[in-house]
């Protein structure tokens, strides 16, 4: 009855966290708003199988979150909260299956505290309020993975495959080499213990879950799907970077150094223990998990914050044994206390020098800097003095100022640089009954259509290099909905442009006749040709 209290408790503060003033920050370009667009048409089409966008057919992920989103806008009406809800809730019952799962493996009290730890790490929180796949694809690889080392086959097998309908064929490839890597590192890789894994029935189970809604894709789309999902989205974004100059072999040392804030302090502790605990088969496991997700995405040519999510899990649970032997110890070691200290003071100095200022004042990142420092040494006090307890209050605690703080003082701020809902109105008011046609960014219309129903046409495309990715790409018979053939703008038009593409890569032939209505955050709205 105790462990299920501690996982009641630990699903609430999740709902809390992940919950509260969901509404406060729009939808953020162009991630959020293409999935809640896309989720919308399938209501709006009565076609759950095919997604959609712009009325187009849409194959960039599997339908599972679209599915989750649809249901929750069926329940509760199309908006900022219901478009969130999915990966609120999947989100909360990461860290409880998590701590359900493994109190056997690790003990009850390293369990705890790991599977607190997971639900109260920064990147953790951050996704889990964002309405975007990677919570649900963290939730279903943690099932299915938990459940291999459990020996609960049956649980695995499904988890696979609607990991695969979740995010594509990762959700079969990385169990099977994580799980394989594993029991080759530990000696178990016999014929015997590869039939244990019952893969025989297994594999049939999973692809009864997730291979039909691919099959019928298939079917029904022929070349496009296959060329556009497989192809496209799920290779060439492996081997060529989406974004050029933003792929980095240590992007991920800084990703999880500030995501799993304020928990990174454990992390040196973790890699001082590696050799002793490889020998054991369980901490092996989640060593190789943790470390497949960050190798395998840092040797990505793609490479977006969010890939690793799935890689905390793992790492939750070895900092909660770390905290768990420290605790028993009676006292930190100086190598806990210095990485709290040392990380604790990096994410208080970056929050002080954030360059977004509240509408409050240039205080307010000094101010909460200040209040982040001061729960950092308090946290460091309770570790010197053995008051481990007290600290595992803490570090909670922290988190949730912070990221309460940052979504509340913050909002108008980040709307206006990373959200373009606002001017979507005013240019809806100032188009209406207009025959002048509307071009729009594609980074922004996603936005367009979810929250002003705003489809517009797609702007064209001025730069020479994504010009020559497109050309390539439609040779490979790539499909990407929002494409137009058109190379210059017509006499006549609305524009709405991002700032950044318009002042770098629009020749100076395409600015000329453009007056200016509106400038809001990190969007143009231009007419050409004519007066207004």
């Amino acid at each position: 009855m105790k462990n299920y209290r501690s996982a009641i408790w630990l699903f609430l503060f999740c709902l809390f966290a992940y919950g509260l003033f969901l509404n406060n920050i729009p939808l953020l370009d162009p991630d959020e708003p293409v999935y809640g667009e896309t989720a919308k048409e399938m209501i709006a089409f009565s076609d759950w199988f095919s997604p959609r966008i712009y009325g187009e057919f849409w194959y960039d992920k599997p339908p599972l979150f679209y599915w989750a989103e649809a249901v929750s806008f069926s329940l509760f009406g199309v908006s900022e909260i219901s478009a969130r809800l999915p990966s609120v809730l999947f989100g909360a019952l990461t860290p409880v299956y998590l701590y359900l799962a493994s109190r056997k493996l690790i003990g009850d009290r390293a369990a705890l505290i790991g599977s607190v730890i997971c639900a109260s790490s920064l990147e953790v929180i951050v996704l889990a309020r964002s309405a975007v796949t990677d919570t649900l694809l963290t939730f279903t690889l943690t099932a299915a993975l938990l459940s291999f080392l459990r020996r609960d086959y049956f649980l695995a097998y499904i988890s696979c495959g609607l990991a695969l309908l979740a995010k594509g064929p990762i959700g079969f490839a990385f169990p099977a080499l994580i799980v394989g890597l594993w029991m080759l590192l530990t000696g178990q890789y016999r014929l015997k213990n590869i039939l244990s894994l019952k893969w025989y029935w297994g594999i049939p189970l999973a692809c009864l879950v997730g291979l039909p809604w691919y099959v019928g894709m298939g079917l029904l789309h022929g070349d496009d799907f296959l060329n556009t999902f497989l192809g496209y989205h799920n290779v060439t974004r492996f081997i060529s970077p989406e974004h050029e100059g933003q792929n980095h072999i240590y992007l991920y040392l800084i990703v999880l150094a500030a995501g799993f804030f304020p928990w990174a302090g454990t992390i040196p502790g973790i890699l001082a223990r590696w050799k002793t605990w490889l020998s054991d088969r369980t901490l092996c496991f989640f060593f190789v998990w943790a470390l497949f997700i960050f190798v395998f995405f840092s040797l990505s040519s793609t490479q977006l914050f969010s890939y690793i999510l799935p890689m905390y899990p793992p790492l939750s649970l070895l900092a909660g044994k770390y905290l768990a032997e420290e605790e028993e110890k009676g006292k930190a070691s100086r190598l806990l206390l210095g990485s709290h200290l040392f990380f604790g003071l990096l994410v208080a100095a970056a929050l002080a020098a954030a360059p977004i200022i509240p509408p409050q004042g240039k205080a307010v990142p000094y101010l909460l800097g200040a209040a982040v420092l001061c729960l950092v040494l308090f946290g460091a006090y309770s570790l010197k003095k053995g008051l481990f307890s007290r600290f595992l209050r803490i570090q909670p605690g922290l988190i949730l100022a912070v990221v309460m703080a940052v979504w509340t003082l913050f909002a108008v701020p980040v709307s206006d640089s990373f959200a373009s809902r606002d001017i979507l109105r005013q240019v809806k008011q100032d188009t209406a009954g207009s025959e002048i046609p509307l071009y729009i960014d594609t980074f922004y219309r996603p936005s367009a259509a979810f929250y002003e129903n705003l489809y517009g046409k797609p702007l064209p495309e001025f730069d020479k290099k994504k010009l020559k990715t497109i050309e390539e790409q439609e040779k490979e018979g790539i499909f990407l909905p929002g494409k137009d053939d058109a190379l210059v703008l017509p006499d006549k038009a609305y524009v709405l442009v991002g700032k950044k593409v318009y002042d770098r890569e629009w020749p100076e032939e395409q600015k000329k006749d453009m007056t200016l209505l509106r400038s809001q955050g990190s969007a143009y709205f231009f007419l050409k040709g004519a007066s207004h």
